[in-house]
């Protein structure tokens, strides 16, 4: 007769799934950070996974279209499952839909690629819940679902400057700042000081320092109904950056989020 599992192995069973889970959300993660792709030498080193358990994993997430594997380079990429994901969370998340017709006017006026971005769950990064394309051929390479770092773009400015400083404290404590660019902070005291340049002007620049050849100028909103911080951005490559446009840019960024904070205030009135 097969004897009973035993508590002490049902919880080792348990302990082992939840392993696989945080190394396929480990690899979901990574992936999503590099929209031009990696290969899986390169997923194995990053993460510090063997090569034959980051296969298994990018093989299962592959086979039911959470990632994507292109053949000819060996890339790995997120998969279309997302997309499906991405277009529920749109969807469901009211002040998204609310918020785009700002997004669109900045867009119009300036013709430039447009982001609306969340702190993530850990508060060490933003994601990237909606964008506005530029028409132009030569525009910024984004996706919806992409998480970028606090430290080196406009909306990660944004978004930490909003936060008191003992949550500021708290994130820092564990941060890597990672160098992207010349330009990239890489120190803590440098961002620190950078956080309180953003106070004091009411918006951050990305001065190619996530992106070499792109300038970003980002405003942080607060959505009174849920307590999320949002922010929205605009990305400028910089040979078509005019430095006489600044003050348009910074404008129609404070027009939109003080428009949309009014019409929350209203909403909940």
């Amino acid at each position: 007769m097969r004897k009973p599992k035993t508590a002490s192995r049902q919880n080792n069973s348990a302990i082992r799934g939840t392993q696989l889970l945080q190394r396929a959300f480990q690899i979901v993660e990574l992936v999503a950070g590099h929209p031009r792709g990696l290969t899986l030498s390169e997923i194995s080193q990053k993460t510090g996974l063997p090569v034959s358990t980051a296969h298994r994993i990018l093989s299962f997430l592959s086979v039911h279209d959470y990632m994507r594997n292109d053949k000819g380079t060996g890339l790995y990429f997120i998969g279309p499952k997302f997309a499906l994901f991405s277009s529920l969370f749109m969807q469901s998340f009211d002040f998204i839909k609310e918020i785009r017709p700002g997004l669109e006017m900045i867009n119009k006026e300036f013709d430039e690629t447009v982001h609306l971005g969340m702190l993530n769950s850990k508060r060490t990064g933003v994601v990237y819940i909606d964008k506005i394309e530029s028409s132009r051929v030569v525009r910024m390479f984004s996706l919806v679902g992409q998480t970028v770092p606090l430290h080196c773009t406009a909306l990660g400015k944004s978004l930490t400057a909003a936060l008191p400083d003992q949550e500021i404290e708290a994130i820092l404590q564990h941060y890597s700042f990672e160098k992207y660019t010349d330009n990239t902070i890489t120190s803590r005291q440098r961002f620190l000081e950078e956080i309180g340049r953003v106070r004091r002007q009411g918006y951050a620049v990305d001065n190619k320092e996530h992106e070499k050849n792109i300038i970003c100028y980002g405003k942080s909103l607060l959505n009174p109904v849920d307590k999320n911080f949002a922010a929205i951005s605009i990305s400028i490559p910089d040979y078509r950056f005019d430095e006489k446009k600044v003050a348009r840019i910074v404008n129609a960024l404070e027009n939109v989020v003080s428009w949309f904070e009014s019409k929350l205030a209203l909403r909940r009135s």
